[in-house]
């Protein structure tokens, strides 16, 4: 893990820029629809609304996540190896999957896919707990 780098402030931002997109987007469909303008100021519909777009986006980022890792991993395993490293070794424990957790076997460009690999993984773990949290909020 040593090797993976996760720039946080750039995720912050783009977060930021999500939720001020999804409540600018919501007051325009509030005010398009009511023709009134006070409604925008709602605290509980500028919340429901921002729920629905978080789910929107979870149903449109976890498939184009999973498509991701999948290329990623098979780009690893494919021509990410180092020489004399077959798929199946022992080095692994005859698990592909194991190419992640052991950078030594990897060449730079497997490391550059190996990186891809765990910010896939980590961004759809994001998802599975924002979704169990909104789960709690909304019950």
């Amino acid at each position: 893990m040593r090797h993976t780098t996760v720039q946080w402030p750039i995720l912050f931002r783009y977060c930021l820029l999500f939720i001020f997109l999804s409540v600018f987007s919501t007051a325009i469909i509030l005010l398009t629809f009511s023709q009134d303008w006070r409604i925008m100021f709602d605290l509980r519909i500028q919340m429901v609304a921002l729920k629905l777009a978080f789910i929107a986006v979870i149903y449109i980022a976890f498939p184009f996540l999973m498509v991701r890792f999948c290329y990623y991993f098979y780009q690893l395993i494919s021509h990410g190896r180092k020489e004399g490293i077959s798929l199946f070794c022992y080095q692994t424990l005859f698990n592909p999957i194991n190419f992640i957790f052991r950078p030594s076997l990897l060449t730079p460009g497997g490391l550059t896919h190996r990186r891809r690999c765990i910010i896939s993984i980590i961004l759809m773990g994001c998802l599975y707990s924002s979704i169990f949290a909104m789960g709690e909020i909304i019950m």
